[in-house]
């Protein structure tokens, strides 16, 4: 353990992104990082999975700009609620969120979206264009495929970017895409076969942490011997408090 040193918290990330669950657990070291003092355990396992598919999916896969507009699907869950304030971090001049039911849009209120609206298909386009101001958007998340993938190709700017993510995200045969906008994948395993992608993304999402300018949803924590019960639950679906 040169490269982490000795003495100090880590956490890691086991190679195929599973979370591991042990008193004693033996890890790839190229997936094991340092964790700063100010971190708690439960905030650096968010930070390290869920945190870095959502700063990847800004910074690498949108190459999100000052001032752009983002659009969050899903945001009620880990990855969306750290993607809202993320995009809020760098800089996004319009964060809008949707999320499924009246808490889950609260959650995303929470977490520092300008604006929420109902993630249902139907009439999904308008009510994004509506809280744009009428103006298409320049980045939007999705972990979706379907109805959601169509109208939201269907709202980006030229020079947009549509970035699917997700065990469930199918996307349609895109077929001819009007104008210029990009559609684009992505899978966590493709980081951790490098390693330097992950350090480099958690490296900031802790600095941030440790600044309060990011707040990782912390779900219950249950001690290791109910560590069953825990993982039978809605893991990244529980309330977003601001205050945690």
């Amino acid at each position: 353990m040169d490269r982490v040193g000795s003495g100090g918290d880590v956490v890691g990330v086991a190679g195929d992104g599973r979370r591991v669950v042990g008193l004693l657990v033996r890890g790839a070291e190229r997936l094991v990082f340092p964790v700063p003092a100010d971190i708690t355990d439960a905030q650096a396992l968010v930070l390290v999975r869920e945190g870095v598919i959502a700063w990847h999916l800004l910074r690498t896969c949108a190459h999100v700009r000052a001032g752009e507009s983002v659009v969050v699907h899903g945001a009620a869950d880990a990855v969306g609620l750290l993607a809202v304030q993320l995009a809020r971090s760098f800089g996004a001049g319009q964060v809008v969120a949707t999320a499924g039911t009246p808490e889950g849009r609260g959650w995303a209120t929470a977490a520092g979206a300008d604006a929420v609206v109902d993630s249902g298909a139907e009439g999904l386009r308008a009510r994004l264009l509506s809280v744009n101001g009428g103006d298409p958007v320049d980045v939007v998340l999705s972990p979706v495929g379907g109805a959601v993938f169509r109208q939201s190709l269907e709202v980006l700017a030229p020079f947009g970017r549509l970035v699917g993510h997700g065990e469930s995200f199918l996307a349609d045969s895109v077929g001819p895409i009007a104008g210029s906008r990009a559609v684009i994948g992505f899978r966590l395993g493709d980081c951790l076969a490098r390693p330097e992608m992950v350090a480099g993304a958690l490296s900031e999402l802790m600095g941030l942490t440790s600044a309060g300018r990011l707040r990782p949803p912390v779900d219950d924590e249950y001690p290791l011997s109910e560590a069953g019960s825990a993982a039978a639950g809605p893991l990244t679906r529980r309330a977003f408090d601001p205050r945690r």
